[in-house]
């Protein structure tokens, strides 16, 4: 019983160990699955936001490109009406000039030494405004003034005409204006009408990044934040410009934040991320923790192919992953885990014991059997020693009856009958083991009574050890024996 509570608890914690470390390897695949899959979520966010922003901002270009059409047709039709010195042009003049053409405003730039200034304009904000610094649209002025031509990459250029992207007004920098600007050598002034652009900005809310990136968070519950960093600007020194009128502002182009927010920030990291991202053009990926929270951030380059790398600058998408959701995730997966090793572990204890019950018993059955066999080959043997010891005094009768006759030759014959069952039993005894000496006397009875020749012949089995139970020599050489005999009665006597 002992060797059976052994083996079973062997049983047991083979299985158990096994089985624990399936799991543990199932729990490690489980956690880097699901870490994968957060990166191609990820991936997969990127490359939609992506998509969406770029098919916004094609959007956008073409309605710009449409209103910039638009503007110059004002602008022609406005110098059809205006005198063609800016002198002789009165600003009251244009602010009937700008309700009649639906246009919010119009100024007329003319060059005052090394500037490009407004003379006259509908907004009284415009009179008198520099442009010397404003960069490329300067230059453009100045094409505009001495060729008739716009040749750099910003902007939508037409014939004598050149339109700038949508920006902050210099004069009011709590607008956002589309600009014109008209000049075809027969006035001395640039002719620029100009519309605020609700339109656009509307559309920017319906349909615009931070409209995109409400509806993905919506779909991804453990999707907590998604940035776009603006190359060219995130972590260098905000650029800040100046109004007219005194004002400080950021234009749209020199924002650090293109779009959504940024609450999950590592600064010094971020900064290194986005300039790898793009640089390397590759995707960055790790788990950190911000804000006490473990999250996995990930940092997506978005090239842009446009010459115009002011208005069209590479960025990067930010995505910041809830990494505790995604634990809770496994540790529910680990739960489950947990419950099912604990039923399969109680499900393979039970087979196995009654398995080894089943083995056990069927095993004891057949010691039980072969024991019976043993028994009762043991007690033939003893029964025919005993039958020969009783018989002993009739044979000694017989003998001095043969020898008082004077019958020598039957006497031979009977005492050599005699002797050779006797020689029989003497050999079986002499074999020295009681298991194969009782199935030798078994057999040698089957074999006298079915008239075959049976011979068996041992040596030195006193202290012979052979390593095997009884009761297993029993079964083999029964088994032996059994298969000759039968051979044997199919032969001819």
């Amino acid at each position: 019983m002992q060797l059976f509570a052994r083996f079973l608890g062997t049983i047991v914690l083979f299985v158990g160990i096994s089985l624990l470390v399936n799991n543990l390897i199932v729990y490690l695949s489980i956690k880097q699955i699901l870490v994968s899959s957060m990166e191609e979520q990820s991936q997969t966010v990127a490359r939609d936001l992506r998509e969406a922003i770029q098919r916004y901002q094609a959007s956008v270009k073409f309605v710009e490109d449409l209103i910039g059409q638009e503007l110059r047709v004002a602008a022609i039709a406005a110098k059809s009406e205006l005198d063609p010195k800016a002198e002789n042009v009165t600003n009251e003049q244009l602010v009937e000039l700008a309700k009649k053409l639906g246009v919010s405003h119009i100024t007329l730039l003319q060059k005052r030494g090394d500037d490009i200034v407004g003379v006259k304009s509908s907004d009284p904000k415009e009179i008198n405004m520099s442009t010397k610094h404003w960069g490329y649209w300067f230059t453009a002025f100045q094409q505009l003034l001495e060729k008739q031509e716009v040749t750099i990459p910003q902007g939508q250029k037409l014939p004598n005409y050149w339109s700038g992207p949508i920006e902050y007004a210099d004069t009011d920098p709590t607008k956002i204006d589309k600009w014109g600007y008209y000049y075809d050598g027969t006035t001395d002034y640039i002719i620029n009408p100009y519309v605020e652009d609700r339109q656009i900005r509307e559309f920017e809310q319906f349909a615009g990044p931070n409209a995109i990136l409400e509806k993905t968070l919506s779909n991804h519950p453990h999707l907590l934040e998604v940035t776009g960093f603006n190359y060219n600007r995130f972590g260098k020194p905000l650029k800040i410009s100046k109004a007219q009128n005194g004002e400080s502002f950021v234009s749209l182009y020199d924002k650090p934040i293109y779009f959504g927010t940024y609450t999950y920030a590592e600064p010094d990291k971020d900064v290194e991320n986005v300039r790898k991202a793009i640089e390397q053009n590759r995707t960055i990926s790790y788990k950190t923790k911000v804000n006490d929270r473990t999250v996995l951030k990930s940092f997506i380059p978005v090239i842009s192919d446009s010459p115009d790398q002011k208005t069209n600058f590479p960025y990067v998408i930010g995505i910041v992953y809830d990494y505790e959701g995604t634990r809770s995730v496994l540790y529910k997966q680990l739960c489950d885990m947990v419950a099912r090793f604990v039923a399969i572990s109680l499900f393979c204890v039970l087979l196995v014991f009654f398995m080894t019950r089943m083995v056990m018993q069927n095993k004891e059955e057949a010691v039980r059997v072969t024991q019976e066999a043993y028994i009762e080959e043991m007690n033939k043997m003893f029964t025919m020693v005993r039958g020969q010891r009783h018989d002993f005094l009739n044979h000694v009768q017989t003998i001095h009856s043969f020898v008082q006759m004077g019958k020598y030759d039957d006497l031979k014959r009977y005492t050599a009958e005699l002797i050779g069952e006797v020689r029989q039993v003497n050999d079986i005894i002499k074999i020295g083991h009681p298991a194969i000496a009782a199935i030798v006397q078994s057999k040698l009875i089957a074999a006298m009574s079915n008239h075959i020749n049976f011979r068996h012949e041992f040596s030195e089995f006193d202290n012979l050890t052979l390593g095997i139970k009884s009761v297993d020599i029993v079964i083999i050489i029964g088994n032996l024996v059994d298969n000759a005999f039968d051979e044997v009665m199919n032969l001819p006597p």
